[in-house]
């Protein structure tokens, strides 16, 4: 009972952070998109009229729910995109609490999952995933392989897992060349590949699996029209997390299959 209590109680403070977080990192990606050279400096203001932001306004998730999603300056809507960044981050990472709870690890998904976040927020907002963003997931990778007295097990397993987007790769050229148009954002199969040095070949199929059941379902509830582009790499992200978070089980039943 007690520990349940105290895993309770890290998972509403990862909740708290990250909801803070998703709230400025969608700020930044934002004002990236908007080809602000300094995203991350000055004030929040209303995108609308400009009026900075004060504390009562950046309570993340409350402050939208609170205000009905419209600024109260000047009452112009405010991106629902903002409280849907607010509560995945609470979401991802109360769920990584729950998870791993009060170990070592936690500390490496957590700095893995906010650069998820960013990734997938800056993806969004501009169809790009930058190289510092995978750069910063396969650093974060490498310290804590070092941190957690990994060894030549998990580097045998990071090598298997990378024949995963290597094969892809191969089929999207092949495709590519079948069809003449571009078949996949070479952002997304770099994407794949950092993920491995995270994940087992077989998590590496679910996520990719998982990434392309959402990213259909989102063009199916949303009405997305062919031939308009959607980034992938959210939905490569979100099939990630679900992995960690919830594969294990759906692994081992399917292996109890075989």
């Amino acid at each position: 009972m007690e520990e349940q209590l105290l895993t309770a109680y890290l998972c509403f403070w990862l909740a708290v952070l990250g909801a803070v977080l998703g709230s400025f990192l969608d700020c930044a990606a934002s004002r990236w998109a908007a080809g602000d050279p300094h995203p991350f400096a000055g004030r929040s203001r209303c995108s609308s009229c400009g009026h900075a932001l004060g504390t009562r306004d950046l309570v993340p998730v409350f402050s939208f729910l609170l205000r009905r999603g419209r600024c109260r300056y000047c009452g112009a809507g405010i991106p629902a995109g903002c409280l849907a960044a607010e509560l995945a981050g609470a979401a991802v990472f109360a769920c990584l609490g729950a998870r791993f709870g009060w170990t070592p690890e936690l500390g490496q998904w957590l700095v893995w999952a906010a650069l998820l976040l960013a990734l997938s927020l800056t993806d969004w907002a501009k169809r790009i995933i930058p190289d510092k963003l995978l750069l910063a997931l396969a650093a974060n990778r490498a310290v804590w392989f070092a941190l957690l007295g990994h060894g030549a097990r998990e580097a045998l397993e990071a090598a298997k897992a990378l024949a995963v987007p290597a094969a892809l790769l191969a089929l999207v050229l092949a495709l590519e060349k079948l069809l003449g148009r571009e078949a996949m954002g070479g952002g997304d199969v770099k994407l794949l590949a950092v993920l491995a040095l995270y994940l087992g070949w077989a998590e590496l199929f679910l996520t990719l699996l998982a990434g392309c059941l959402l990213g259909l379902l989102w063009a199916a509830l949303t009405g997305g029209k062919t031939g308009t582009a959607m980034p992938f790499g959210p939905f490569l992200a979100a099939g990630a997390v679900l992995t960690v978070c919830c594969g294990g089980p759906v692994l081992d039943w399917y292996f109890g299959l075989l």
